[in-house]
């Protein structure tokens, strides 16, 4: 059961950080996002990388914590698939960890800035992914 409320608590924080993101994109386009460390979010968040298949990263981030959390859900009103949706939730979790991966190199190795939040998102992925495996 403490793995289960691990995944619900790490995806809920996950989302919320995504849903943050989101929100200060759409309202504030004239003020830059603040980064806590000294580093330049903006020029992360509003980089070419910053969209996958015309869709924001952080909405992609909001939709998938927000589908994770949902079959979580699900597990617990349908125990008769629970075997199903945890095994699609170790499979997308393991593709999300691995596209934080991929932005994080984009970030290191092309941008050379870093946001602080999308690194937090990617490493909230990767706690929700190994612990995916834990259910």
């Amino acid at each position: 059961m403490i793995q289960v409320t691990t995944f619900f608590v790490m995806a809920a924080m996950s989302a919320i950080n995504a849903g943050y993101l989101t929100y200060k994109h759409y309202q504030s386009r004239n003020k830059p996002l603040v980064c806590p460390l000294n580093h330049n979010c903006s020029v992360v968040t509003e980089s070419r990388w910053s969209h996958f298949l015309g869709i924001r990263n952080e909405v992609l981030g909001l939709l998938f914590f927000c589908g994770l959390l949902a079959a979580m859900l699900a597990t617990i009103i349908m125990p008769a698939w629970q075997a199903t949706i945890h095994l699609l939730l170790r499979v997308g979790t393991v593709g999300g960890a691995l596209f934080s991966v991929l932005l994080v190199g984009i970030q290191t190795f092309k941008i050379r800035d870093y946001c602080f939040y999308c690194v937090i998102s990617a490493m909230l992925s990767m706690l929700v992914c190994v612990n995916a495996f834990f259910l």
